[in-house]
């Protein structure tokens, strides 16, 4: 008899490709842009201002350090200058335009670095400068009581960065609030959820 053939045994060859790590040694990886381009720090400060006060077109001006007071007064002391508990980097801010009249905005901004509430006002046309305090008057949200708040921004000795930085900043503030004012504004409109007749703080 013949003998049979032996059966034989097909080996079947998987088509799963098994995970190599060859590939990244063997072929270079093409150049990438993902490094976003690094931003001035001028660019830096009006996006933080930007998110605190959205309709910030522009930086006017910067003191590194102001303090902001109340002119209160004190039944046993008599009116005098009180600290409000906001002090930090003072920003002279350009706003958008006023939608109905078109006049041109400015804020004081003041971020506090001793708490969570800034200082923030509108600039309406009264402003003053006496005994070293830039002066802003303002009336509450029902245009009743009238506020008036004190800046004292830090300078040093003639030759240093922040010498004259009292005079300069009330000399900016003044010319904004006089642009401000040269158009009528209407009271009740304010494009970051409040009036501009006061500040919000």
């Amino acid at each position: 008899m013949t003998p049979k053939n032996p059966k034989t045994h097909q080996r079947h060859t998987s088509t799963h490709l098994q995970p190599s790590d060859q590939y990244d040694s063997d072929v270079p990886l093409p150049p990438t842009n993902d490094i976003p381009p690094q931003r001035t720090n001028a660019e830096l400060n009006l996006s933080v201002l930007q998110r605190h006060l959205p309709s910030t077109t522009a930086i006017v001006s910067i003191a590194p350090y102001a303090v902001v007071y109340i002119f209160a007064s004190n039944p046993q002391t008599g009116p005098a200058w009180e600290k409000s508990g906001i002090e930090g980097t003072l920003f002279v801010c350009r706003q958008t335009p006023d939608a109905q009249t078109g006049a041109e905005r400015y804020s004081v901004v003041v971020l506090n670095r001793k708490g969570l509430n800034d200082y923030i006002c509108p600039l309406t046309g009264d402003v003053d400068f006496e005994a070293g305090y830039i002066i802003l008057h303002s009336t509450d949200n029902e245009g009743a009581e009238e506020n008036i708040w004190g800046l004292w921004i830090f300078e040093e000795d003639e030759g240093s960065s922040t010498a004259g930085m009292r005079e300069v900043n009330a000399k900016i503030i003044r010319e904004c609030a006089a642009r401000a004012a040269r158009t009528d504004l209407d009271p009740s409109d304010g494009a970051d959820g409040y009036p501009m007749a006061g500040p919000r703080i």
